[in-house]
């Protein structure tokens, strides 16, 4: 699946890895627990019947001045790490790159919001000349977790170790390619980067995991148990999503259902989500 579209003088597409259609979508109690402060009565409530998730893995290339970049990189062919009924559902983002004229070998840059396996896998091999970009904070945090178990680390070291010297540790507040900037996202992990494209007056805030599911929209405080610092990743979601809605600022959303994109509005002292740019 490919979506086009532009800003300002960026030309961009959201090129999907993958999206499990019913009945392959996770539980919403998955993603939403008690334990992150959900209880399955205000979970129930808030879904009006619904008890599954639209994950999907929206992935944006765009050409920049320096080359064409990626931001994040799916999972990747031959993950089976959600079981092996799943693992053709994924690794479409090379396939994607090429119907849309763009060769994997050929893109500049991959730049990833966070180190998660699920925006890492797919760039473990298929860009071998491209540039990474980190947030230094998120590179410094996985190669010194040695406490955590080697399942949840080894993605996030085989990412640093694939790209090696050709992984630029980054700061918030950056421009890292022609109109390319990073952003404060932090609580997610600790170096959770949103990432603003900015052309002719035009931008686009790709906000990575900062939500999984329109319902934390509506209740900014829901937290999942993927969040590394839960208060922070609460504020973090909060400023970006009163940013997109005060300046009506077009998002891009990860795991929301293919392209991802869509705008923030206000809702009382929540927000909503409107899909579509």
């Amino acid at each position: 699946m490919i979506h086009h579209f532009t800003v300002g003088d960026l030309s961009c597409a959201v090129i999907s890895d993958g999206q499990p259609r019913p009945p392959w979508e996770p539980p919403l109690a998955e993603f939403f627990t008690p334990a992150t402060g959900v209880p399955e009565r205000e979970l129930s409530a808030a879904a009006a019947g619904r008890t599954t998730l639209t994950c999907g893995y929206n992935c944006v290339a765009v050409a920049t001045g320096a080359g064409t970049a990626v931001i994040d990189a799916g999972l990747g062919r031959g993950f089976t790490g959600y079981g092996p009924a799943l693992a053709p559902l994924y690794g479409r983002l090379a396939d994607g790159l090429a119907e849309a004229g763009l060769a994997a070998w050929e893109t500049a840059a991959v730049v990833f919001t966070h180190l998660h396996e699920d925006h890492t896998r797919g760039a473990l091999a298929a860009f071998p000349t491209a540039s990474g970009f980190a947030h230094a904070a998120e590179v410094a945090y996985w190669k010194e977790a040695t406490s955590l178990p080697d399942v949840r680390r080894r993605p996030a070291l085989d990412a640093i170790a694939a790209f090696g010297d050709r992984l630029r540790e980054v700061e918030y507040g950056e421009e890292i390619l022609p109109h390319v900037h990073t952003v404060d996202a932090a609580g997610h992990t600790p170096g959770h980067t949103a990432i603003l494209l900015r052309s002719r007056g035009e931008r686009l805030l790709c906000v990575g995991d900062s939500f999984y599911d329109p319902l934390q929209l509506a209740h900014p405080a829901w937290r999942t148990p993927w969040d590394h610092d839960a208060e922070r990743s609460v504020r973090s979601r909060r400023r970006l999503l009163a940013w997109a809605a005060d300046e009506n600022v077009p998002v891009h959303a990860y795991h929301l259902p293919f392209p991802g994109l869509g705008r923030v509005e206000r809702w009382g002292d929540a927000f909503a989500w409107r899909p579509g740019l």
